[in-house]
């Protein structure tokens, strides 16, 4: 018979909602607390989800011996102090990211993990769980397209709620937000590391909180000849663009979502393959989730029943982690 876990979620926002509507239903997992600052948003999450409990305290649910693990689903800038009391009251937990919202921070939340290995810590980088992802980097690790890699990577927001992103940019920059997703695959994929980095950035809409910017791009040079780019926007007039596409000298690798194919969208995502000489092309379908938190938080419970490693590793969502906050350090100082 599996073990029942108590789960606390703290956060009601798109990503906490991104977690809780893909394991309530499971029969281990049971949320027994919804917290978030807005009450409202938590009485939804008990209304839709069935949730025990629920407060406007997140010590109030950490603390609560009935709990096993707690999802962190907050603002970046909240993550260390909810760390640390989950650390207290022997919680574990599964963090989104970005781990935290300065350099201080992260290298404070890195240090308590690392001080306290019977506390199961998985930060979000959820690309590592997704199967797609999966599959291009195998591909590119076993040569399909060469080296060294371009990386081309876009995911520009053409905003329709413009309070939904104000809200963000007052906590944190769109390249820290999702960039250390991007910067972790150009590591992964590879297996050489970051070595040189520049960025730029604009503030282009005046209601953009001063000090912050709604538009960034950064370049990554790689230990190993390869080069990536990450550019990513909020806005009321950018159109909205997601392009993820890596290639070598011998080939290249785009992968379309599922909900962006022209045709065949019930087969999941598409890999198109090129290979170069041959000129040919191959059409790999893979059936994904584009947030795989289930699979996600499955891993966390083989963490905790059988002492596995985090994935990513806590040292590569450090490193990230560093380099995003270096782009958005460079940005900032430029405004």
């Amino acid at each position: 018979m599996k073990k029942r876990y108590n789960v606390a979620i703290i956060g009601c926002g798109g990503m906490g909602e991104a977690h809780i509507q893909e394991n309530y239903y499971k029969e281990n997992i049971r949320f027994t607390y919804a917290c978030d600052c807005d009450l409202e948003r938590a009485v939804m999450f008990q209304r839709k989800y069935g949730v025990d409990y629920i407060t406007s305290d997140y010590k109030e649910c950490i603390s609560d011996d009935k709990v096993d693990i707690v999802i962190i689903a907050t603002r970046p800038k909240s993550h260390l102090d909810i760390l640390r009391v989950c650390i207290q009251y022997h919680k574990h937990v599964l963090c989104e990211k970005p781990i935290c919202d300065t350099l201080e921070a992260g290298s404070t939340f890195l240090r308590l993990v690392k001080e306290h290995p019977e506390i199961k810590v998985l930060v979000g980088h959820i690309l590592r769980h997704n199967k797609t992802y999966q599959r291009a980097a195998e591909m590119i690790q076993a040569g399909a397209i060469g080296k060294p890699v371009i990386f081309r990577m876009v995911q520009n927001h053409h905003t329709m709620n413009w309070e939904r992103y104000l809200s963000m940019l007052r906590e944190v920059s769109p390249l820290l937000d999702c960039g250390v997703h991007y910067a972790d695959i150009i590591q992964w994929f590879t297996g050489a590391k970051v070595i040189d980095i520049q960025a730029t950035g604009v503030r282009s809409e005046k209601d953009v909180p001063v000090g912050n910017y709604n538009y960034g791009l950064v370049t990554m040079r790689m230990s190993d000849g390869s080069v990536g780019y990450y550019e990513a926007g909020y806005s009321n007039t950018l159109s909205a663009q997601n392009v993820k596409e890596f290639a070598g000298p011998k080939g290249r690798i785009r992968i379309i979502f599922a909900k962006d194919r022209q045709e065949h969208q019930e087969e999941g995502d598409l890999i198109e393959f090129y290979r170069y000489p041959e000129k040919e092309y191959e059409m790999i379908n893979i059936r994904c989730s584009r947030k795989p938190t289930g699979e996600q938080f499955e891993y966390l419970l083989q963490m905790i029943e059988n002492n596995l490693p985090p994935v990513p590793s806590m040292e590569e969502v450090k490193e990230a982690f560093d380099i995003m906050i270096q782009a958005d350090t460079m940005i900032k100082h430029n405004l």
